[in-house]
């Protein structure tokens, strides 16, 4: 799917509409959020129509397996550079430990996305904050965006004014966008990123799970989160929560039951929880 000039989506997972993974065509190729590790055919498959037989950099958002899990898988096939967060270099380079996190947490889940790959650290790059790779044709900023994560990383095509925020804005469906929240989340944090979102220069939003939007959805998870934390400070339990929630947030209703996405947001109240509790 042409998101915009030079700019592709891949649905990149066996079902589709759950991981939206980018191709850059530009000067220096660069795939952004590669997913996990079960999608990789999907995704050569498709670099395969425009030929690319080497790929300049994998952008990887975070460390969580089902967005940076296939990085090295591909980096490999592709000889490509990983850009990543210094946090989350080591978890790139040797993923064991994170692996062992991940089925703990996810289950058989775990094993339907694929273990990671390590690869050799001179492979990956450790992006800073307001890092800039000149692509050619536009110019990749890096843009530290803790909440969802400590060790997320957000990109932003500056010409064409695309931002790739992965989870710290959240996931977006049936045209209304939610806030994605897993333990351990930072309130505070994830809010000074969604501000700082606010005043990019932003046309079009291009999500993970799943798809692109308008910058719009900023401010709609913005008010979001700050309604469900407060919601989450007067409740004791994920059930509670829940029920509290669709009292005043009728959208979460658009959330079927017999999608990952509703994983998805259950995970996002417990992390509410814990994150209330440290708040």
């Amino acid at each position: 799917m042409r998101v915009s000039e030079k700019v592709y989506l891949i649905d990149s997972f066996d079902i589709p509409g759950i991981f939206s993974t980018y191709f850059l065509d530009f000067k220096k190729k660069v795939l952004v959020e590669p997913c996990v590790v079960s999608g990789v055919k999907r995704i050569l498959d498709y670099l395969s129509k425009f030929d690319v037989r080497k790929l300049d950099y994998i952008a990887v958002t975070h460390v969580h397996v089902d967005h940076g899990g296939s990085a090295a898988t591909i980096a490999k096939i592709l000889n490509s550079k990983i850009l990543v967060h210094p946090k989350g270099l080591k978890h790139i380079a040797n993923p064991e430990k994170l692996w062992q996190a991940s089925k703990a947490v996810l289950g058989e889940l775990a094993e339907i996305y694929g273990k990671p790959e390590s690869i050799e650290e001179e492979k990956l790059i450790a992006v800073e904050d307001l890092q800039s790779f000149d692509l050619g044709d536009d110019e990749l900023i890096t843009i530290h965006a803790p909440g969802h994560a400590p060790h997320m990383v957000a990109y932003y095509l500056k010409k064409r004014k695309i931002l790739f925020p992965s989870d710290s804005i959240g996931m977006h469906l049936k045209g209304k966008t939610f806030p994605l929240t897993p333990p351990p989340f930072d309130f505070e944090k994830a809010i000074e990123t969604l501000e700082r979102f606010e005043k990019l220069e932003v046309e079009i939003v291009a999500l993970t799970h799943f798809g692109v939007t308008s910058r719009n959805c900023i401010r709609e998870v913005k008010d979001r989160l700050k309604l469900w934390f407060e919601i989450a400070r007067e409740t004791k339990s994920i059930e509670e929560l829940d029920t509290k929630l669709r009292e005043v947030d009728k959208d979460i209703n658009l959330i079927d039951k017999n999608t990952q996405f509703y994983s998805f947001y259950f995970t996002s109240l417990n992390g509410l929880i814990s994150a209330v509790k440290s708040f």
